[in-house]
């Protein structure tokens, strides 16, 4: 059975379960910088998305939100195929992947025909997926024509042409491991997979920053220290 999806489908309201400002993480990043899943990363080659603290310029948040309002946002939810249309899924489960990571949805834009616009918000997090945070926005239609080499007419062919990346690279554990945050050390041990609460799906490998994994390799003082260290 062929499923559609609506035209009206509208992005989610925000949610942030970690209790802080998910802007001060946002990052653009430009399609040439966003690193590829294919090969494996040393420390020195690893990106590195910088909180702003102070004494560093902070971004016109406000004008930034303005600029990209109208950009097209992309969720690892939306490719989840263990999610139903329901909770969140907006390809069909046959093109849907197991464990989608928004870095990889950036990796998957990086490459096609849009001209460089493509924001990628970490800590922008699902209502019905808090523990796989990230997004991705993607400019396709500017003055209302298609816009880059003109090649993606809307939102369901971004749909699909993401999940077919997305399924030509698999995650793995090492996945996460690709992408470092300023202040986040890397995990000196396995990880352990995320005991989801009841009622929840999650994810078996989330990224390294995630609020599930609080108790595995990641600092579950980590976001409490980076503000404080923001408010000096």
């Amino acid at each position: 059975r062929i499923e559609e999806v609506s035209d009206s489908d509208s992005d989610p309201s925000e949610m942030d379960p970690s209790e802080f400002d998910p802007g001060l993480m946002n990052s653009i990043i430009q399609p040439a910088n966003i690193p590829s899943t294919a090969p494996q990363y040393s420390q020195q080659q690893q990106p590195v998305l910088q909180p702003h603290f102070p004494g560093r310029p902070p971004p016109d948040q406000n004008a930034e939100r303005e600029r990209t309002k109208h950009y097209q946002c992309l969720y690892p939810i939306y490719f989840d195929s263990s999610r139903s249309r329901a909770e969140g899924r907006r390809v069909g489960k046959n093109e849907g992947v197991a464990n989608p990571l928004a870095q990889d949805i950036a990796n998957a834009c990086s490459q096609l025909p849009v001209t460089g616009q493509v924001v990628f918000e970490p800590a922008k997090t699902h209502p019905k997926d808090w523990a796989n945070p990230g997004r991705v926005r993607v400019l396709i239609k500017e003055d209302g024509k298609p816009a880059g080499r003109g090649s993606i007419k809307n939102k369901h062919q971004l749909y699909k042409l993401v999940a077919e990346y997305l399924r030509a690279h698999p995650t793995t554990e090492e996945s996460p491991m690709r992408m470092r945050i300023a202040g986040l050390p890397p995990p000196t041990k396995p990880i352990p997979p995320p005991a989801a609460p009841k009622g929840w799906k999650l994810g078996t490998i989330l990224p390294l920053h995630s609020p599930a994994l609080s108790g595995g390799g990641v600092n579950e003082n980590y976001f409490k220290d980076m503000m404080q260290e923001m408010q000096g």
